[in-house]
């Protein structure tokens, strides 16, 4: 296995911004796990490989693999304690919005990891699409790629201006809201859309305009809240019991 180049490793780390990654298409993802399952379940989207210790033939035979020094996977991930496995992507062809499909809308979500977990989670109750509002972080952000654990590739994720994008959708919108009917009330038929908000201030009063029915899961604690991936989590299976 070829040794990592300085050249690369320069290269490396000139994509942990994301200007340069959006350039050039690629994502980056950390792992042995994740890389090794990523690159079995899409083949045609591995770039490279950078391991600092040993891997698996197949991925030598069939893949452009080089071998790094701990300090060298030091200088090259993201994260604060290197893996010893890094991969390099393709970004996934971006794929149609299906307006006859059950749609996810998120707005304003923050965090990385929220946001990888709620990808993970919809993927595990079958929900296909995904529309962020364009503040809402990047879907290929390490971070939420390492915390979707692969989902990402999968799911088809959409940035649009939610405003316009649920104005011509032509159908009832549900929207999590502290004021809203108990979620064990509603038909899981009948939701299409499900609109969930930002992790701190919820759904913003323009987005709540737009929406139809208002839906809440009923707290019996002292908590103030729950966080947004754990609560689009509950929302996600009451949802899943549609039989549609």
């Amino acid at each position: 296995m070829e040794k990592i180049s300085l050249q690369k490793i320069k290269w490396i780390k000139s994509l942990h911004l994301k200007k340069n990654r959006d350039k050039e298409k690629v994502v980056l993802v950390e792992g042995l796990k994740l890389v090794s399952e990523l690159a079995i379940q899409f083949p045609s989207l591995v770039h490279s490989i950078y391991a600092s210790s040993d891997i698996t033939e197949s991925l030598q035979t069939n893949f452009d693999c080089y071998q790094c020094s701990e300090n060298e996977m030091e200088r090259i991930t993201q994260f604060y304690s290197a893996s010893t496995l890094l991969g390099i992507f393709h970004e996934p062809a971006a794929k149609a919005f299906n307006p006859t499909e059950r749609v996810l809308v998120l707005e304003g979500i923050q965090d990385p990891g929220n946001l990888g977990t709620i990808i993970r989670t919809a993927d595990w109750f079958g929900i296909k699409q995904i529309v962020c509002s364009t503040d809402t972080v990047n879907m290929f952000n390490s971070k939420v790629i390492q915390s979707s654990m692969g989902s990402a590739f999968r799911m088809s994720v959409f940035y649009e201006n939610l405003g316009e994008f649920l104005q011509k959708m032509n159908t009832v919108v549900h929207g999590a809201l502290l004021n809203g009917d108990n979620l064990a009330d509603i038909d899981p038929n009948e939701i299409k859309i499900l609109v969930m908000g930002n992790e701190g201030k919820g759904i913003s009063p323009d987005i709540q305009k737009h929406i139809n029915q208002a839906v809440t899961i009923p707290g019996y604690g002292q908590a103030e809240s729950l966080n947004v991936s754990i609560a689009t989590g509950i929302f996600l299976y009451h949802w899943s019991q549609s039989k549609s």
